[in-house]
């Protein structure tokens, strides 16, 4: 048996120095991945960690750890273990940017290219503006610094497009809504990527101390845990009932 289970958060280069980050300690991906190794060692020949190289990870023999910084670097790794090897858990815990640089440029830069433009269609000049800051690290003394941020690849739809047997784990992540409102918008990620199973969090009870999470297979069926530890040991017994 071969698992994949991602955690921490990613990070997204601006420049050389500076980075946007999704802030995620991996606590519950290294729960979630102590579970296993306790009920499931025998059966295991490697559970592959993917995170970033500050996030907290689990010690055992049978842990892969592969590090990576950015959403393309975990693009990457994910489709070079699902396309070489047969994966029959994929745990997508880590908390992913929904977003990374296009180009930095200034205000007097993306003017400059506004008014020498020809094209009536403003959205589309600000979106291919060529006119950036360039440099490996970018000056402090720059004044009104823009930062045009695009859309990252989605990881959660590669999994079962490359590999339609792995039992995938999707996680949805809210803040402030009702359970009614979580779980109809776990259960749209779970129809939409195909996943086996969602767990469906909110930040705010997360905040306040009361970490209460929703685990909805594709039945409707859905079964509730109280914190990390918990959600990591119903997560466990509901992955192996397919064995």
């Amino acid at each position: 048996m071969k698992i994949v289970i991602t955690a921490g958060g990613t990070s997204e280069r601006i420049d050389n120095v500076r980075k946007i980050t999704n802030s995620s300690s991996g606590k519950l991906g290294m729960t979630i991945a102590n579970a296993i190794l306790d009920k499931h060692r025998k059966e295991l020949d490697t559970l592959y960690y993917i995170c970033a190289k500050d996030s907290l990870r689990p010690k055992n023999e049978k842990v892969k750890i592969v590090e990576i910084t950015g959403t393309l670097d975990l693009e990457r790794e994910v489709k070079k273990l699902l396309t070489s090897e047969t994966i029959d858990y994929f745990i997508h815990s880590m908390a992913v940017s929904d977003y990374m640089v296009s180009y930095v440029s200034t205000a007097s830069l993306l003017a400059e290219t506004i008014q020498t433009s020809d094209n009536p269609n403003l959205a589309e000049v600000i979106k291919n503006n060529k006119n950036v800051v360039g440099g490996t690290k970018i000056s402090s003394y720059e004044d009104n610094l823009l930062i045009m941020l695009k859309p990252t690849p989605k990881i959660i739809a590669l999994v079962k497009d490359l590999s339609p047997q792995t039992f995938l784990v999707g996680f949805k992540l809210l803040d402030g809504t009702t359970d009614n409102e979580l779980i109809e918008v776990a259960t749209k990620l779970l129809q939409k990527n195909r996943c086996n199973l969602v767990v469906a969090n909110d930040l705010a009870n997360i905040r306040s101390g009361n970490h209460k999470a929703f685990i909805i297979d594709g039945h409707g069926d859905k079964v509730i845990a109280n914190g990390k530890e918990d959600i990591a040991e119903k997560l466990a017994e509901r992955l192996f009932e397919n064995d």
